[in-house]
């Protein structure tokens, strides 16, 4: 796994991660491993898009900061 400057992964069991943000520890959203690759939700379970890998997901939260 990367490293992010402004967010961390908790593992949430087979093929789940929430992503929290490294100063405030607030939920910024979510990571599922699907067929399609890693389904990125923000903090309200709105799927922001679907990426080829999680580094590429946490990159599409950057894009909202």
């Amino acid at each position: 796994m990367g490293q992010f400057e402004h967010f961390y992964l908790i593992e949430q069991g087979h093929g789940r991660w929430a992503v929290r943000h490294q100063i405030t520890d607030e939920l910024a959203g979510s990571i599922l491993r699907t067929a399609q690759g890693y389904r990125l939700r923000n903090e309200h379970s709105r799927t922001l898009g679907n990426f080829a890998s999680i580094e590429d997901a946490i990159q599409g939260l950057y894009a909202l900061v």
